[in-house]
C-alpha cells in the first residue's frame, strides 16, 4: 500500500494504519491524543497494544536482519519448510525420560559437559565487526 489516504479500506483500518505509521517513524510522537482518536474509531486498547507490539516486532527484526546480514531461505528451503510445519507443527514433541537415569543425573552430565567445553576455548563469532562494536550501546 503506497497511498494510506487513498487506498480502498475502511476508515477503522485507516485510522489503525495512520496510527502505526505515526509509531514507526517516531514512537515518541504517540500521545494520548493519538489513542483517542483509535478508540473513536472502534479499536481497543487492547487491539492497539497487539498492532504496536506486532508492528515493532517486525521492525525489530528487520533491522536486525539488514544490520547482520542474514540472508533469505532460497525457494527450496522455503518449500521444505512449509512441508515440515504442514507435517510437525511449530512444537516439538515432549521428550519421555529414560526410565534408567532420572533426569537429575541427565542434568548434571549435560552441565559438565558444558563446562569442559567452555573451558576449552570459544569458538570465534561470525557476526560482522560492525555488529560487534555496536554490542551494548544504545540509540539515543
Amino acid at each position: 500500500m503506497n497511498d494510506l489516504d487513498s487506498a480502498p479500506i475502511s476508515e477503522k483500518d485507516r485510522t489503525l494504519y495512520a496510527f502505526i505509521r505515526k509509531m514507526v517513524r517516531d514512537s515518541t510522537s504517540i500521545g494520548q491524543e493519538d489513542v483517542n482518536v483509535a478508540r473513536k474509531a472502534g479499536w481497543s486498547d487492547e487491539a492497539l497494544y497487539d498492532a504496536i507490539t506486532v508492528c515493532s516486532l517486525f521492525q525489530f527484526y528487520n533491522n536486525w536482519i539488514d544490520a547482520t546480514g542474514v540472508g533469505d531461505m532460497s525457494a527450496l528451503g522455503y518449500e521444505m519448510s512449509g512441508h515440515r510445519l504442514a507435517s510437525h507443527g511449530y512444537a516439538r514433541e515432549p521428550q519421555s525420560e529414560s526410565a534408567s537415569e532420572p533426569a537429575a543425573s541427565r542434568r548434571s552430565k549435560t552441565a559438565k559437559a558444558s563446562r569442559k567445553k567452555t573451558a576449552k576455548g570459544s569458538r570465534k563469532s561470525k557476526r560482522p565487526k560492525a555488529a560487534k562494536a555496536s554490542q551494548g550501546r544504545r540509540r539515543g
